[in-house]
């Protein structure tokens, strides 16, 4: 008799409102994505609502309550205003009827859901976000939903932790009903595979200060350095946040690295050029110890043609007193550019040095001490 009905429409009332009770709903965390800013969530959602047509005298038939096949009597139907996809399916075939008209039934809901996640203090992010669960509604008519309690299960998905599930309205509105999840992320994984290589990679440069200018292994150690946080780069770029209205200051982190390491490479570079010629000319090459004493020979040879046979043993040994003499001034000549430019060195050192203490300081106050505000009800807007 009940089937036979066909009460495929929603239950009318006077007042063109119609109640649907939520006595519970259990939640929980699928996944989030923070490179696309979306996060996927599962929800039981019990429904339980009265149709008159579906009441029956329980004097004539003897029964509280009938099972009745879920495709031939309406139900309601969610919708996700937020949602990107959402996938609603009956967790039975069958609901439950009790004669005063009661319908019991439950959905188990599937939603991807787009937030603009607040990945400002990645990897020590934690924001909330909203999944706007309603039914059709307009102009004061048609269904408003009565919500009990919200429960959590399963709170820890990947680096992504469900802190709180609420329910709130907006501007007390019975139409624009929404949960407020507060998602909190592990940053254990993410700080150990993109924050503290960069920070050893940075101190390691620090450390190739140690090493002397000169002939020494410097700018190859540099330049292995600079190529390898550029790989790394690339190779955990997929892991890194999307951008969205507040971009993870962990970009600026890795921005910052690239350019004080090349900075760092360029100074030892050109300090280098200054220990060994004491100009940064290109042109202007030292001689070397075979040019000084080529020069000595040619100066000397043509006064030797002037000069007398016999006082050829006279000018050999001045011969290597000159050039033993500009050997000395070249040597003592170098000692000092290389003097210089260790000086120069050990200032700039210290400002390297004093930058990157102050940037520790800069970038842990932004982390933990300066925040970026989203709405995230602005799909309402």
């Amino acid at each position: 008799m009940l089937i036979a009905k066909e009460a495929r429409s929603p239950p009318q009332s006077p007042r063109c409102i119609s109640i649907i009770s939520v006595p519970s709903i259990v939640y929980e965390t699928l996944s989030v994505d923070t490179k696309n800013l979306r996060f996927e969530s599962r929800l039981e959602v019990p429904l339980s609502w009265e149709d008159p047509d579906l009441s029956w005298n329980t004097s004539v038939y003897h029964h509280d309550m009938v099972v009745l096949p879920v495709s031939k009597i309406w139900t309601p139907e969610l919708h996700v205003t937020n949602g990107v996809q959402t996938t609603i399916k009956h967790s039975n075939k069958d609901l439950l009827v009790h004669s005063n008209g009661t319908i019991e039934h439950m959905v188990i809901m599937n939603t991807v859901v787009g937030c603009e996640v607040n990945l400002y203090n990645y990897p020590f992010a934690s924001d909330f976000c909203a999944i706007a669960l309603n039914v059709w509604a307009i102009s004061g008519c048609g269904m408003f939903l009565d919500f009990g309690n919200v429960s959590t299960t399963s709170a820890n998905r990947g680096d992504w932790l469900t802190e709180e599930v609420e329910l709130n309205a907006k501007g007390g509105r019975d139409d624009r009903n929404y949960l407020w999840v507060l998602l909190k992320m592990r940053s254990e994984n993410p700080f150990l595979s993109l924050v503290l290589p960069s920070i050893l990679i940075i101190l390691a440069d620090v450390g190739s200060f140690a090493l002397p200018l000169g002939e020494s292994k410097r700018i190859p150690f540099k330049v292995k350095l600079v190529l390898s946080f550029i790989m790394f780069l690339n190779i955990l770029k997929d892991l890194l946040p999307g951008g969205g209205q507040c971009s993870p200051i962990i970009r600026k982190h890795f921005c910052f690295c690239l350019v004080i390491l090349v900075l760092s490479t360029l100074q030892s570079m050109v300090l280098t050029r200054l220990a060994k010629c004491g100009t940064l000319w290109p042109c202007s090459l030292s001689k070397s110890k075979d040019s000084l004493l080529k020069d000595t020979d040619n100066e000397e040879e043509s006064k030797s043609d002037i000069k007398a046979s016999e006082e050829e043993k006279n000018t050999a040994l001045q011969k290597v007193v000159k050039f033993l003499n500009k050997m000395a001034a070249q040597d003592q000549k170098n000692a000092i550019h290389h003097r210089f430019a260790n000086k120069v060195d050990l200032i700039c050192f210290c400002i390297y040095l004093t930058v990157l203490i102050v940037y520790s300081f800069i970038i842990l106050f932004f982390s933990f001490g300066s925040q970026c505000e989203i709405n995230h009800l602005e799909f309402w807007h």
